[in-house]
């Protein structure tokens, strides 16, 4: 399928650039790298099989703003590749101690994840979604600002609580936006769709935000305290916007909800 190859394309261009050193090259990499993503989303549009369903390519659509919230979270998750090494290298953590590190961020949204999604109250379930990507943003942030060269023990264990807290914030909007993905149009057919099609947006992000890790750290370097730095803050401000496409995800999915309401209405009333 000629949209996938360009979404292949799109990810292997940034990995690219991650290991350059020229900036120019690195800027038109880049470019590139958006080119691909546009002319996706254009082929999409008019394709008759397509990676993405057919709603998340139509005006006012809830689920095309669900799904960039699903990829600005999970990409998030990229950090996790060199949390071991910033752990061993910054902190002075031996590999076994540094693995855990490594996998705490997933620990936090598993076990957040359980507990969030039996959340039933519409606003409650609103909440969590433009929350989660908050909470994330703000412990990458907060861990950016902790990374230091030969940085004490206790700087390094206030690092455990600040990514189980930033992996929350995934698991605290994930679920729901799942649900939401569902709902977000009358159609069972196409709604069962979009659940599905959550997979790919997951593969799709995974592979998109572990590119853009190693090109925020090649472009720190060769100071890794300034890499991890730039890798931190720059996934802070991908979960940043994280809470701009929930928030229109919301507003999109409330005027569906009440399209219905009133299509309920004449219904009931009839002619």
């Amino acid at each position: 399928m000629r949209s996938l190859l360009l979404v292949i394309g799109a990810a292997g261009v940034v990995s690219i650039a991650g290991i350059l050193s020229n900036a120019l090259v690195m800027a038109i990499l880049l470019a590139l790298a958006l080119a691909l993503i546009w002319a996706f989303v254009r082929m999409e549009k008019r394709t008759s099989v397509r990676v993405l369903p057919r709603l998340t390519y139509q005006a006012g659509s809830t689920l095309r703003w669900v799904y960039l919230t699903i990829a600005l979270l999970a990409s998030g998750v990229a950090v996790e590749t060199f949390l071991p090494l910033f752990s061993q290298r910054l902190g002075g953590l031996p590999p076994v101690a540094a693995g855990f590190f490594g996998a705490a961020l997933s620990l936090g949204w598993s076990v957040t994840q359980v507990v969030s999604s039996s959340a039933r109250r519409e606003q409650t379930v609103r909440r969590q979604r433009v929350a989660g990507p908050g909470l994330l943003a703000a412990g990458l942030a907060v861990l950016a600002l902790l990374q230091y060269r030969d940085a004490s023990l206790l700087v390094v264990i206030v690092w455990l609580p600040v990514l189980l807290i930033a992996g929350a914030g995934i698991g605290l909007a994930m679920p729901h936006l799942s649900v939401a993905a569902m709902a977000s149009t009358t159609d069972k057919q196409e709604g069962e769709k979009a659940a599905a099609a959550i997979a790919t947006v997951l593969t799709m992000s995974t592979a998109f935000g572990a590119a853009l890790a190693g090109l925020l750290v090649n472009v720190g370097g060769p100071s890794l305290v300034s890499s991890a730095r730039w890798l931190l803050f720059g996934f802070a401000l991908l979960s940043a916007l994280g809470m701009l496409t929930a928030l229109r995800a919301d507003r999109n999915g409330t005027h569906l909800a009440q399209g219905r309401s009133e299509g309920e209405v004449g219904a009931t009333r009839g002619p």
